[in-house]
This record gives C-alpha cells, sequence and structure tokens, in this order.
C-alpha cells in the first residue's frame, strides 16, 4: 500500500513536471517575439489583463477553493450522496457567479479607458484582450468542479496530461495566428481560450470514468451546502486579496502612477519569476490530495511526515533553478530578449531578482500553505496577508511620491514584505495547525537555505570564470552546473533512508514495479 502511494506521487510528480515544462517552453519561445513585436507597452497589457482576471477570484475563491477538500472527505468517508450534493451546488452557484462576472466585467470594459493609462493606438487591442481574458475566466470558472475527480482518486497525472495536450493545442493556434496575421496582443488570450476549453471537456470526461458517482442534479442544489462552503471559504477570498494586494497590483499601480512602458518593463522582469511561482503551485497540488486524504482519515502523525517530506522535495527540486537563475539570469535575458538594450536588460535583472526574492525562502516551504487549507484554519494567515497588503501599498504609494526609485520600490516593497511573513510566520503557522512544536518545520529550511547559499557561491565562481555569450555556453553551463547542484542537493538534504526510497522509487517506475 505505501509502496503504490509512493509510487503514485511520484507519477505525479513527473506528469506536473513535464506539463510545467511544455507551459514554459511556450512561453519561452513566444516572449521574445511578442516584445519584439508588440513593444514594451503592448506587452504590459498582458500581464495586466491577467491581474484584472485575479482580482474577480476573490469573488468565486471562497466557493471553489474549498469544493475540493469537502467532496474529497465525503467521498473516503462513503459519504456519496452528500458529496454529490456538494457537487451539484457548487456548479450551479458557478453558473450565478458566471453571469454576475460577465456583467461587472462588461461594463469595465465599456470605460477601461477611464481606468487604465492606454495609448491611443492600443485601445481597441487592450479592450478586446481584457474582455476574452474575462470569457476564459468564465469557462475556467464553469469547469471548476470537473477538476476534483483526478484530485479524489490521487490521479492529477491525468489531468498534467491532458494540459499538456491543451498546451500544445495553444501552441499550434498561436503559432498559426501570428503567422498568417498581424500580430495582436489578444491573440494569447484567444489560445488561452482553446486551452481552457480542451481540458474543460478533457476533465468532463475523466469524472464520468474516476468519480461516475459525481452527477450535476439541479434538485440536488442545497444552499445550505453553498453556506457552508463559503463559511470555510471566505478566508481564502481574502486571502486571496491580501495577495492580491501584496503582489497583485504592481503592473496597475506602476500603469497609473508612472507609465505604461514601464509597465511593460515589470512585465516582462515578472516572466521567470511567475514562472517559479507556477511550478511551484504545480509541483505542491502533487502533495495536497495526500494531504487532505491523511487528514479526513487522522493520520497526523503520517501527516507531519509527509509535509516535512515535501520540504525537502521542493528544495531538492528548486534550490538549482533558483540560484542558476539569479547568478545567470543576466546572460540568459541578454540572449533570449535581443531586441532590448544593456540598460533595460539590467533593468529586467534587477527587478526579477527584487520580484523572486521572497521565492528564495517559500519555493522551499510552499506545500505548508495547504495546511491551513487541509485543517480548515485560515482566519490568522489571512488577517496578516492581508495587514501587510495595506500596508505594502500604503509604503509603495508613499515611497514613489517622495523617492525616484519608481519601478524598483513597486517591486521591492512588496516582495521584502513577503519574505518577512513566509520567514516569520508561515512555518511557525503550520506547526500550531497540526499542534506540533513550532519549530518542526525551521530545521529542514534553515537546511535548505543553507545549501542554497553553497549553491549560489559555486555559480557565482563558474560565472565568474566563464564567458557566457552565445546559447551553446549558457546550455552547457547550465547543463554541467545543474548536475553538479543537484548532485550537492541530493547528498545534502536526503538522509539515507530517503536517498534509498526515492532511488527505489525511480527504479521501480522505469521498470513499471509498484
Amino acid at each position: 500500500m505505501l509502496e503504490s502511494k509512493n509510487k503514485r506521487l511520484l507519477i505525479n510528480l513527473i506528469a506536473s513536471l513535464i506539463s510545467f515544462i511544455v507551459q514554459m517552453g511556450i512561453s519561452f519561445l513566444l516572449t521574445p517575439i511578442l516584445v519584439e513585436k508588440l513593444g514594451n507597452e503592448a506587452y504590459g497589457f498582458i500581464g495586466l489583463a491577467h491581474n484584472f482576471v485575479s482580482y474577480a477570484t476573490v469573488l468565486t475563491v471562497a466557493l471553489n477553493s474549498m469544493a475540493s477538500r469537502f467532496i474529497t472527505i465525503a467521498i473516503h468517508r462513503g459519504e456519496n450522496e452528500k458529496a454529490n450534493i456538494y457537487f451539484s451546488s457548487v456548479f450551479i452557484m458557478n453558473v450565478i457567479l458566471s453571469v454576475i462576472v460577465l456583467i461587472a466585467s462588461t461594463v469595465m470594459i465599456i470605460n477601461l479607458e477611464k481606468l487604465l493609462n492606454i495609448p491611443e493606438y492600443l485601445e481597441q487591442d487592450v479592450k478586446i484582450t481584457f474582455a476574452l481574458a474575462f470569457g476564459n475566466f468564465i469557462l475556467s470558472l464553469l469547469s471548476t468542479v470537473y477538476n476534483i475527480a483526478t484530485f479524489i482518486k490521487n490521479r492529477i497525472d491525468l489531468s498534467y496530461i491532458h494540459q499538456i495536450i491543451g498546451n500544445i493545442l495553444k501552441v499550434i493556434i498561436l503559432v498559426g495566428l501570428f503567422a498568417l496575421l498581424k500580430p495582436k496582443i489578444y491573440y494569447i488570450s484567444v489560445g488561452a481560450i482553446a486551452y481552457t476549453l480542451y481540458v474543460f471537456i478533457a476533465n468532463i470526461i475523466l469524472t464520468k470514468k474516476l468519480a461516475p458517482e459525481l452527477q450535476i442534479k439541479i434538485q440536488n442544489y442545497r444552499w445550505k451546502y453553498i453556506v457552508e462552503l463559503l463559511k470555510s471559504g471566505i478566508w481564502n477570498s481574502l486571502n486571496n486579496l491580501s495577495t492580491i494586494l501584496l503582489s497583485g497590483v504592481d503592473l496597475l499601480i506602476t500603469n497609473i502612477f508612472i507609465d505604461s512602458s514601464a509597465m511593460g518593463i515589470l512585465s516582462i522582469a515578472k516572466t521567470i519569476p511567475t514562472a517559479i511561482v507556477t511550478l511551484l503551485s504545480t509541483i505542491s497540488n502533487v502533495f495536497l490530495p495526500q494531504f487532505t486524504i491523511l487528514y479526513s482519515k487522522n493520520k497526523k502523525e503520517e501527516l507531519v511526515n509527509e509535509a516535512k517530506f515535501s520540504i525537502k522535495i521542493l528544495s531538492l527540486l528548486m534550490i538549482v533553478p533558483m540560484a542558476g537563475f539569479i547568478i545567470f539570469g543576466k546572460s540568459f535575458f541578454a540572449l533570449w530578449l535581443p531586441s532590448k538594450s544593456d540598460v533595460e536588460i539590467m533593468q529586467i535583472q534587477i527587478l526579477s531578482i527584487l520580484t523572486l526574492l521572497p521565492n528564495l525562502v517559500s519555493c522551499y516551504i510552499y506545500t505548508l500553505y495547504s495546511i491551513n487549507t487541509v485543517t480548515n484554519k485560515l482566519k490568522v494567515p489571512v488577517l496578516v496577508t492581508l495587514v501587510m497588503g495595506i500596508v505594502s501599498i500604503i509604503l509603495t504609494y508613499v515611497t514613489l511620491k517622495v523617492t525616484n526609485l519608481g519601478v524598483y520600490a513597486v517591486a521591492g516593497i512588496s516582495s521584502l514584505l513577503l519574505l518577512l511573513r513566509v520567514i516569520l510566520f508561515v512555518p511557525t503557522y503550520a506547526a500550531m495547525n497540526l499542534k506540533v512544536k513550532i519549530t518542526t518545520f525551521y530545521k529542514p529550511l534553515i537546511k535548505s537555505i543553507i545549501i542554497s547559499i553553497i549553491i549560489i557561491l559555486v555559480f557565482l565562481f563558474a560565472n565568474y570564470i566563464i564567458t557566457i555569450d552565445t546559447w551553446f555556453t549558457l546550455i552547457i553551463v547550465a547543463i554541467l552546473f545543474g548536475i553538479l547542484g543537484y548532485f550537492i542537493s541530493f547528498i545534502t538534504l536526503l538522509n539515507k533512508q530517503e536517498k534509498r526510497k526515492i532511488i527505489n522509487k525511480v527504479k521501480g517506475l522505469l521498470g513499471g514495479k509498484a
């Protein structure tokens, strides 16, 4: 049973990484083309449209963030009828929320030029981009409940496979549009809609296969179940709002208080940090089903051990790319964005590192955020983040008014506050929720940070002795020192038992054994 669980974890992890690599490959190929053909200003509005959609999630996440938890626990406790009521109620409520979002976003888009600084030549394209982005959000909202089946059965590898196919479909559509038609910023949203529609259909099929007992029936709608989910999820909504205040309004602030060109530079600089957060979320989601299942079965000791192990796995996977980006980032941007000047490249690199700063620590303990959801204890972390978000906006506004730091203040202040939250609060509160020593998660965290510093110094030495001015050199350096970095991480992060377990799981997976 344990063998089967570990193999499933490994399969899910590999599938998630492949999905991420495909997604990043698309971004890697398209971003320099978009920046060159559309310019900084136009490119910045793609990110801003995405941010505005994230603002809408504050309205919807209260309901949907807890649905998978409640349905999964009900299924694993044999309460299929209760799970079905949750399933139907959430879908019907999402239909109602979709109508609300449609009306609100339509009014906003009509008056968009009054809210933002939009160059006149981009006004129509920006409005179309926002309209398609919100259309994609509504489609995603309607599909949400169908994402739950793979979570319940801990078969999220199947979900990732369809995400890979969806991303390939998106690439085909985007390449076709850019090759045959005049470049437009809203092509990205067109590709996103194609991706979402495909994944929506695929998840409906997976739900019928994996969890046929879950069916949408209007007569199963229960308002009291919606209220129960909202009471639990309202803190997730506030958490989303808090996170937005901390790091999700930076493009908007830059657009309003500086200009759209600076917003474009910041949007480019956030590309890699955003990808890293996406990777963190992707990998962390692999552990969440097992966390939820262990909690539903009251296996607290196993849950604590699984959380500790997840920290080591995240550290093992993330230390090398994080350190590599910090040291070799300038060379990467210079090769990736050849249309940018040396001054712009340096600005992008500085902004990227500032944005990445909190993730230097949070990448190791990212799965601990899930503990709050699993234990349904969200109030305190939300209030902490909300206060920090408000403080961040106030400090950013004051700094922009009294200094010449400009966009550096926008990126730096929020990152500093996020870093403080990650170091001082997240490990402590997760331990309190699980009723273990508050220092429980600090030992693996501190160890990961020390190893990160060592690997950064190794990479810094490599960057000092090697001139990187071609893709070939960068790739060779990345491969050689990446292998060295992972070797250092593997031998220092894991104990003998964990090393043996990972090696055996990889061998078992490759050999087709459970």
